[in-house]
């Protein structure tokens, strides 16, 4: 997004008629509920009808590229299969290469992609595929056939997620879809335009920033304040770097700027103690701090992905590493000697590091926290991720139970830390499964912002703050932040998998048990003549 004194000139430089499409664009709100996918084929099928077809698709769209960073066009990819003997099946190919990219690039992982991709690849009668899903890049060979690499960048859109994951279920249920009808419903998805305007998108970002100082970190009115002040400055950072393709920098930048900023605000604004500060930066960077990664990574792992799932509890490792760095090196700007009450005068180094130890209980109690405030930070969490205001409800009758059951266990300290953190995932995935089985929400949808509101890694990037403190002779005992990362994870995991496991044990009997029944009745239907279809 462009900075306020960007926007100011694009307004100046153009017509008013493009002024006002500019507005409506950024305050967009669509409130419309999705369209199903048997509508979405009817339209497909009208709009096929009126164009002039190669092999069921138009000249225009054979020609268009893959998208998501490919360059190869469907007209090279069914060249490919020219003399093959999938030639009549290249349209299909097309197909369940689009879906693979579109399933990552929307939020799907890697193990619920390949299971969905097997189906569809059977359901159209292809060999079934080598894949090899990954967060970067999407590798698939069917048969002798050619193997495909393609780009991917895992990121979260639930709108455009459920419906990828609609279409890849209606094409594996029904083995006549016409593979080109499926491309143009793809297609339609993928360009359909985001449910909020880039500026109501910010802003609630920016909510979700704010409520968590409450919501998530159980701090004061004081903490929610001074993070409503700070994480603007994130936001700005953020769509500095993707506007000006520093996108890899991202990471560090905002994290050297909450660093700058956040002293600014503790001492001459919202002054509130020191041991308050830690769930300051902690709002400003939650949408940064490690939580799908460690879910993720081990859940693959456990399912035989063992380089996706290494490679993801890593990269959360890094950004730990990378946030708590970042912090440090902008807080010597406006933070040096800021912490000189706490080391008894002591001036330098030692008073200038960024405060990691956290206050306990300091705002409101939790009944009220995850009983009351939850709604309208779950709210903007799942607006944040372009979630239409129709799929709010399953998604909140999901996380919100979750969590409040969750704080409970923690409350009352029943279980250990980590069983409980398994059993709160557990107990959330269940309810999701059950969610999906009958509605068809993919699980990931409902259980991202109850991890989002868990804030996992923010423990962890206050070890590795006071790690640096201790490399300062600082009287500080941190804990293994490496240890600290994957055992929250694998705690998740295991919540996760238990549940999983059982719902889809239960789906893939009651599939097979809906394709027995639905053969006996074409077979009935054929012996039968006379009886109706």
């Amino acid at each position: 997004m462009s900075t306020p004194s960007g926007m100011q000139q694009q307004l100046e430089s153009v017509p008013g008629n493009a002024k006002l499409s500019f507005l409506r664009e950024a305050f967009r709100v669509d409130l419309r509920a999705r369209t199903s996918i048997v509508q979405l084929f009817e339209k497909a099928g009208e709009l096929l009808d009126e164009e002039n077809h190669v092999l069921g698709r138009s000249s225009g769209r054979l020609d268009q590229v893959l998208g998501f960073g490919n360059t190869m066009t469907e007209r090279d990819l069914l060249q490919m299969y020219e003399n093959s003997s999938l030639k009549d099946k290249a349209l299909c190919v097309v197909l369940v290469l689009k879906l693979a990219v579109a399933m990552l690039e929307y939020g799907q992982n890697t193990v619920d992609a390949e299971l969905m991709l097997q189906k569809v690849s059977h359901s159209l009668g292809l060999p079934s595929p080598t894949l090899n899903l990954g967060a970067r890049t999407v590798q698939i060979s069917f048969g002798s056939g050619p193997a495909f690499l393609l780009n991917c960048k895992m990121d979260l859109l639930v709108d455009k997620l459920l419906d990828v994951c609609a279409l890849c279920k209606h094409v594996a249920q029904n083995e006549d879809v016409d593979a080109a009808q499926a491309l143009c419903v793809l297609d339609a998805v993928i360009q359909r335009p985001l449910p909020f305007g880039w500026l109501v998108q910010l802003i609630n970002l920016e909510c979700v920033c704010s409520w968590a100082a409450m919501a998530a970190f159980m701090g004061s009115w004081e903490d929610m304040a001074a993070a409503a002040l700070i994480a603007p400055f994130t936001l700005l950072t953020r769509q500095f770097c993707l506007r000006s393709g520093l996108a890899n920098l991202e990471l560090v930048l905002c994290s050297l700027v909450v660093g700058i900023v956040t002293p600014l605000i503790w001492r001459h604004v919202v002054q509130v103690p020191l041991c308050h500060v830690p769930v300051l930066w902690g709002c400003a960077l939650l949408i940064y701090l490690p939580g799908c990664e460690l879910i993720y990574g081990t859940y693959e792992i456990k399912y035989g992905s063992v380089v996706n799932g290494a490679s993801q509890l890593i990269a959360a490792l890094v950004r730990c590493m990378i946030m708590g760095l970042g912090l440090t090196i902008g807080w010597q700007v406006f933070g040096r000697d800021a912490a000189v009450s706490a080391t008894q005068g002591k001036q330098g180094a030692l008073a200038s590091m960024v405060p990691a130890d956290a206050c306990d209980g300091t705002g409101p109690p939790w009944q009220f926290v995850f009983g009351v405030l939850n709604f309208p930070m779950l709210f903007h969490c799942f607006a944040s991720l372009n979630m239409r205001l129709a799929d709010m409800i399953d998604a909140f009758c999901v996380a919100y139970p979750s969590l409040l059951i969750f704080m409970a266990l923690v409350q009352h300290g029943t279980f250990p830390g980590y069983v409980t953190d398994a059993a709160g995932i557990f107990i959330a995935a269940n309810i999701a499964s059950g969610f999906e089985r009958w509605k068809g929400t993919p699980v990931c949808i409902s259980v991202v912002p109850m991890v989002i509101i868990l804030a996992p890694g923010w423990p962890s990037v206050r070890s590795v703050l006071n790690s640096m403190q201790k490399t300062e002779h600082i009287d500080v005992k941190p804990t293994s932040f490496w240890t600290d990362l994957a055992l929250q994870g694998a705690a998740y995991a295991v919540g996760l998998s238990l549940a999983l496991g059982m719902w889809r044990a239960w789906n893939h009997k009651n599939t097979h048990a809906q394709g027995k029944e639905d053969a006996e009745v074409e077979s009935s239907s054929s012996s039968n003549p006379s009886s109706p279809h």
